[in-house]
């Protein structure tokens, strides 16, 4: 897409990210004025460091490191600012949100409630458009609900993440503002494959191996937020699920092997997670597969198949991926071994229960009240 008629300015929390990043690269690209918001900590300030770099002499980059807990901080931004955009990305997610859930719902929740108090009082008439989760869909048995879910599909959030972007949906879509809140399934990323901590090891532990997942290339969820600059009257109001192409509708199993064999070390095979319980509906992880032909329609972003999402992974690793490969062999049994052993030493069963799992590290503060 070229760059627009119009330059608009946006503002993009959780700018940084691995999401933020290519977002506000491809705003910039289109002749958009963009603020970067994100919270000041060594990697932001590495990143700014880098777009100074690299961006020099594009023009149209501003860099705001404020606390979206900052209320006054907030204000201020915007106040200075006054976007017609907000793209609100920022947000402490699942499972990282099981370290400290207080801290992550004011983050979530009252973090959101600062920059929708702050579009009020200085860009009213701004388009917001919200980050949101397949975590707001909760535990999803496939065997009791085989279609796919739709933006009128209900939420019924499993955990503390679930509820905290219910929450912060609610407080967008009752705000008055002009809006938009788009639903993502499972972004996949070269820079965060291989880099995230031991909470998501446990997590990738928890779920059931033939859980459904819709995943989507993080260059097309960049696509679909930049989207929404150009189409704001076409999306105003709407929930939209945002997911790849049907080549990324997968089985959780199928997920984790596609992406270790993409790195070099190769499939673990089916022996290596636990089944859902077709009989319990709380078993059940925090995906499922999108019905996104309306988003797609509307924006338009849908652009790498599966197999090319994993040679990027595969192209990502360099030479190392030739070491993996021949270190494969005895790194898959060695994990294999050492899941069966931490299975029988955590005394699962034959289901992979993944909400009893969680809640044993975490403690139960993590997770919603039973609603089934």
């Amino acid at each position: 897409m070229t760059a627009s008629a119009e330059s608009t300015t946006v503002l993009v929390t959780g700018a940084m990210g691995q999401l933020g990043r290519r977002l506000v690269e491809l705003l910039l690209r289109r002749g958009h004025r963009v603020v970067a918001l994100d919270v000041p900590n060594e990697a932001t300030r590495a990143t700014a460091a880098d777009w100074a770099r690299r961006l020099a002499g594009r023009g149209g980059l501003t860099t705001a490191f404020v606390d979206l807990l900052d209320a006054d901080g907030v204000n201020a931004c915007l106040r200075e600012t006054r976007p017609s955009v907000v793209i609100h990305l920022a947000a402490i997610v699942s499972p990282p949100c099981y370290l400290n859930p207080r801290l992550a719902r004011r983050v979530n929740v009252e973090g959101t409630r600062n920059i929708v108090r702050a579009c009020l009082d200085w860009a009213r008439d701004a388009l917001f458009v919200e980050a949101s989760s397949s975590a707001v869909y909760g535990s999803r048995n496939p065997y009791r609900h085989p279609e796919r879910i739709t933006p009128r599909t209900p939420v019924n959030p499993v955990e503390c993440y679930g509820e905290d972007k219910v929450a912060a949906e609610a407080l967008v879509a009752d705000s008055g503002l002009r809006h938009a809140i788009l639903r993502l399934g499972g972004i996949i990323s070269s820079d965060a494959v291989g880099k995230a901590g031991p909470e998501y090891f446990l997590l990738m532990r928890a779920t059931p191996g033939d859980n459904r997942v819709h995943v989507i290339d993080v260059r097309d969820a960049a696509v679909a937020f930049a989207n929404t600059v150009e189409r704001a009257d076409a999306i105003d109001g709407k929930v939209l699920l945002i997911g790849g192409d049907d080549s990324c509708v997968l089985l959780q199993r199928d997920l984790e092997d596609d992406v270790m064999q993409a790195l070099g070390l190769g499939r673990l095979g089916a022996s290596a997670s636990l089944p859902g319980d077709p009989e319990d509906d709380r078993g059940w992880g925090l995906t499922d597969w999108f019905d996104t032909r309306e988003s797609q329609a509307l924006l338009d972003y849908q652009r790498h198949r599966w197999d090319e999402t994993l040679a990027g992974l595969a192209e990502s690793q360099g030479r190392r991926r030739w070491l993996l490969r021949l270190l494969g062999p005895a790194v898959r049994a060695v994990f294999r071994g050492f899941l069966g052993a931490q299975r029988r030493w955590e005394r699962r069963g034959p289901y992979a229960d993944p909400w009893g799992l969680v809640a044993s590290k975490y403690g139960t503060e993590v997770l919603a009240p039973t609603r089934f």
